[in-house]
């Protein structure tokens, strides 16, 4: 997906920033795109028993870790070692500009789709008028 571009997958963007940054791409936001909602989540839990004395300790040691910002430093080393670990030749993407994805994209999906449903509603009225005459027909000669 990050070399070619024609392809979609569904991944972690922080992790698709994390491979395009070990693969050298200086500005990793124009050689992928992704969307902002979050389509999936996933959480990390850990589990004690009920009335273990560490619970309390966790929770503040946790919380001290995610409010000083540990998660953010930790993140940045990380993807300062995988500039430093790319395979030496950083590439700057900057000609190839990826295109956001609009509703006038979605537009010939979405004419198909109506005249496919005005083609079969026209099917199902045409098959209802000449069944009905063949019942009809199967009544007076039985």
């Amino acid at each position: 997906m990050i070399t070619n571009g024609d392809i979609a997958s569904i991944i972690v963007p922080m992790y698709a920033s994390y491979l395009a940054s070990e693969m050298g791409i200086v500005n990793v936001n124009k050689a992928i795109c992704s969307f902002d909602e979050i389509i999936m989540s996933a959480d990390t839990i850990i589990l004690f028993k009920k009335g273990n004395p560490l619970l309390d300790r966790v929770n503040v040691l946790m919380r001290r870790c995610l409010e000083a910002g540990f998660l953010e430093l930790r993140w940045s080393e990380l993807q300062h070692r995988a500039r430093l670990r790319s395979t030496g030749h950083l590439r700057d993407d900057s000609s190839d500009m990826f295109v956001p994805f609009a509703v006038s994209h979605l537009m010939p999906t979405f004419v198909v789709l109506v005249v496919g449903n005005i083609l079969s509603s026209v099917v199902f009225i045409v098959e209802l008028i000449r069944g009905s005459g063949n019942i009809k027909k199967l009544k007076t000669s039985g």
